[in-house]
């Protein structure tokens, strides 16, 4: 696969994934606004993940059958439409519509993934993958300022804060899908003997047994839930303990997690393909674990915003080795003829983990305040930094030991 091809998904990901970092933190922001509780917030968050688990791995298997490419065309359309009701939105429940037709919607990423792990040899994983992190990294360098300053705009003309960025979020959308439409080859050949199941690979006997019968997809997949667990709860926390001790506003929520953006993506862009070849897919999340429970456990004791964003560092590290250091371990270690499959599997119960995330969150917020609900998430984090463990000395052990199973590479495309 030419490396031209990998560009081509990164732009149409990453301008898709700029209106994702437009709308989200808003999402909070509004939520917040129009009457919504911590609980209420975490629901409406969590109704986006929610979908995601239900539809994702649909879409991973849809991919193996009929390819990536027009999988990934019809998620970004289906964006379109989901921005555009948040565009709309003036009270809790189109919100909430917004973000069930956007999970419904939300295949481009595991699919994406997956066009990676087609295109990349095992050993240039990783970095194909900090593709994908790095244009999640760069959407959220642009896209929170960026929706802070329409938002302040719209409403200085007298509109709901969330139409303008809405609108453009709604249209980056199109753009990529566009982009997709027109430029982005294909770069999986559907096996026609294939065989078809009726059930979704989440309820799919036959794809649990892969992963419950190999250690190195099963331990990576459950560190992976309980990481995203932590990144999801940490949004809309940072945006009510940002409001509650600090009083920052739309504009300044964007520029804060625009600087977490910006050291995602240069981790992402660069950083993670050496970090890789000297520790390991394991190793790097296993350092990237680590620094983000550092950060959770720090953040509730700082009263300064300088310090606030010297503690996001930390943060941000953790995001940015996590995420896809974990995926590139699971696509070198799944069978090619059910990459998608295990990828849309394991995004669902990445979404799943988003889906209890935002609403633990607003939970122990409402409770306990924001210094609970980081408390929480250090929890999750640390049971999940004790699995990326386990499964570096599993790693080690297969490396060394000669009479441990090797990772089988053989069958990667």
């Amino acid at each position: 696969m030419k490396k031209g091809s990998l560009l081509v998904l990164f732009l149409a990901v990453f301008i898709d994934l700029l209106g994702f970092g437009i709308v989200v933190p808003l999402l909070s922001f509004y939520a917040q606004t129009y009457g919504a509780s911590g609980l209420m917030l975490g629901a409406i968050l969590a109704s986006f993940s929610l979908m995601q688990f239900f539809f994702a791995p649909i879409w991973g298997r849809l991919s193996d059958r009929i390819g990536r490419r027009p999988v990934i065309i019809g998620a970004l359309c289906g964006n379109v439409i989901g921005y555009a009701i948040f565009a709309f939105s003036e009270n809790i429940p189109m919100l909430m519509l917004a973000r069930i037709v956007s999970g419904i919607c939300a295949a481009n990423i595991a699919t994406a993934q997956a066009y990676v792990a087609d295109s990349t040899t095992p050993e240039n994983r990783s970095k194909g993958m900090g593709l994908i992190g790095a244009a999640f990294g760069l959407g959220f360098i642009f896209g929170p300022p960026t929706g802070g300053i329409l938002a302040d705009l719209g409403m200085s003309h007298g509109m709901h804060g969330n139409f303008l960025p809405g609108l453009l979020a709604a249209s980056l959308s199109g753009t990529a899908a566009l982009i997709a439409i027109f430029k982005l080859p294909e770069s999986w050949k559907p096996s026609l003997a294939a065989p078809r199941r009726r059930r979704p690979p989440q309820f799919d006997r036959e794809i649990w047994q892969i992963i419950l019968r190999d250690r190195r997809l099963s331990l990576a997949i459950a560190a992976l839930a309980l990481l995203i667990l932590s990144f999801s709860a940490l949004e809309p926390t940072v945006v009510l303990h940002g409001r509650a001790r600090f009083g920052f506003s739309p504009k300044q929520l964007g520029y804060f997690f625009g600087f977490m953006g910006i050291i995602v993506a240069l981790i992402q862009g660069g950083v993670i393909g050496r970090v890789t070849r000297r520790f390991g897919d394991p190793g790097t999340a296993l350092i990237g674990g680590t620094s983000t429970l550092i950060g959770l456990v720090i953040v509730p004791w700082i009263y300064s915003v300088p310090l606030l964003f010297g503690v996001a560092f930390f943060l941000a590290i953790g995001q940015g080795f996590c995420y896809p250091a974990i995926n590139a371990h699971v696509s070198k270690v799944a069978p090619a003829d059910q990459r998608g499959s295990v990828l849309g599997l394991s995004s669902a119960m990445g979404s799943l983990a988003r889906v209890i995330g935002p609403m633990m969150a607003g939970v122990l917020f409402d409770y306990f305040g924001s210094a609970g609900s980081f408390y929480g998430q250090a929890v999750c984090v640390a049971v999940g930094v004790v699995l990326a463990y386990g499964l570096v000395r599993l790693t080690r052990a297969e490396t060394v030991g000669n009479d441990k199973v090797t990772p089988d590479y053989s069958t990667s495309v």
